[in-house]
């Protein structure tokens, strides 16, 4: 009695076994089938998720409707194709940065950013225009990386030589001293374009009648703003009467500086003037 019960009970424990295995036989394509559902589910949305572009830098300029803004590591940028050039060029320049001891390079070079194409040296060659820089080589010392980019057609813009190698380069040496000065200043510098400017080259290069910088210091209680306007000429005049607020410079150009700027100090900040505040 006590074997036939005990070989009932094997039988009655392999046919369980036998009745799990024969689910689990069923059941385990169907599972591995799921889970390669939801992984692929999972890993569409993943890749195929609208991602938040970066808020771009306090520095930028408000992008107006089909501008593209484009971001090397020195600095950020809209690039007009009409012009072949770049419409603003905003970066923020620090007492490090400015005392970098990278050599220029002068590798002047198409930017690869630009999708559509910049302009080239066959443009400039011969023009009797320099490839005036935007945001000066000087600036951008701090890394080989960001000399490169500087010397990106992007950021050149055809400049008379007395222009290029006299008061602009002084204004750029002025703008450098007060990073020194004050750890940090926010910048941004382009030309002024309008319709029917003269051009050069096969592409059709604009050569600016103006170039402006826009600055902004930071410094709590003591923040401050200056804007500069230029022509695109040599001059042996003092650089404060080419001085103006950042409210009229956008007047000019039409374009929203520093708009990340709470209100009430960008309206402060915007709308004087002070050029005796500025080291």
């Amino acid at each position: 009695m006590f074997h036939l019960a005990a070989n009932s009970s094997r039988k009655t424990q392999n046919t369980l076994k036998s009745t799990r295995k024969m689910r689990f036989k069923h059941l385990k394509p169907v599972s591995t089938f799921i889970l390669l559902i939801l992984v692929f589910f999972v890993s569409y949305g993943f890749y195929f998720t609208p991602k938040k572009a970066p808020h771009p830098p306090l520095e930028t300029p408000r992008l107006k409707e089909g501008e593209s803004y484009l971001q090397h590591e020195a600095y950020g940028f809209v690039y007009d194709e009409e012009h072949e050039q770049a419409k603003w060029i905003a970066y923020c320049l620090t007492k490090k940065e400015a005392a970098g001891t990278i050599e220029r390079s002068d590798n002047f070079d198409e930017d690869p950013l630009v999708s559509s194409g910049t302009a080239s040296d066959h443009d400039y060659a011969k023009s009797g225009y320099d490839r005036g820089h935007l945001a000066p080589a000087a600036d951008m010392r701090w890394s080989e990386t960001s000399m490169n980019e500087s010397f990106y057609y992007s950021n050149m813009s055809p400049q008379i030589p007395a222009f290029n190698r006299g008061i602009w380069k002084k204004l750029e040496e002025k703008v450098r001293d007060w990073a020194v000065a004050l750890d940090s200043i926010l910048i941004v510098t382009g030309p002024i374009l309008t319709p029917n400017l003269p051009r050069i080259g096969s592409n059709q290069v604009s050569v600016p009648s103006y170039y402006y910088k826009a600055i902004v210091d930071l410094k709590g209680s003591n923040s401050k703003a200056i804007a500069f306007v230029l022509p695109n000429a040599g001059s042996k005049r003092p650089l404060m009467e080419f001085a103006l607020s950042i409210n009229e410079l956008e007047k000019l150009t039409n374009i929203d500086f520093f708009y990340q700027l709470d209100d009430p100090l960008e309206n402060s900040l915007e709308s004087i003037i002070c050029k005796t505040c500025w080291p």
